[in-house]
């Protein structure tokens, strides 16, 4: 899908264009990466899971709760940016703002996550093995929040030059 995102972008540029036709085709060839960037952690995380499924590794009901904690915040910013990309022309500064303190959250949940997972293990409450792949699950949801601000980064650029 990228790659034809890509190509039909490449075949709008090739045509005469405005200095800002030019940044607005240059921010969407970004957009379209960090949107790829955000599948490939998905399937990444299905992976994950596949292998922590085929090691017999169990996760306890306290990893379930924290990574659907995680999943919350993932979900509320990319229904967030896409709300901004639906009309890109009339994005508001306070959604912005919105998605920065999601990203925020997002990273404070994976910080707390991390500390609390090598107590965890220390203190018996689950496996090694399962607090690996349970922060691998964190990290990777946590690399789909920065590719989410990297969207609404270039939605902000967009902005700047329509003004």
């Amino acid at each position: 899908m990228e790659i034809e995102i890509a190509d039909y972008l490449n075949r709008c540029s090739e045509g005469r264009l405005s200095n800002e036709g030019k940044h607005r085709i240059a921010a969407m060839f970004r957009i379209v990466s960090e949107i790829e960037s955000i599948a490939d952690c998905c399937y990444g995380i299905g992976k994950i899971l596949i292998r922590k499924r085929e090691s017999n590794a169990q996760f306890s009901e306290e990893i379930y709760h924290n990574i659907d904690s995680m999943f919350i915040a993932v979900e509320a910013a990319m229904t967030n940016q896409i709300l901004l990309l639906r009309d890109v022309e009339h994005a508001q500064q306070k959604d912005i703002i919105t998605s920065y303190n999601y990203e925020r959250e997002i990273n404070n949940l994976r910080n707390q996550f991390r500390s609390a997972n090598v107590e965890n293990i220390n203190e018996h409450h689950y496996e090694y093995q399962a607090g690996i792949y349970f922060m691998d699950v964190i990290g990777s949801l946590e690399k789909i929040g920065d590719y989410i601000i990297n969207v609404v980064d270039e939605v902000k650029n967009l902005l700047r030059l329509s003004k």
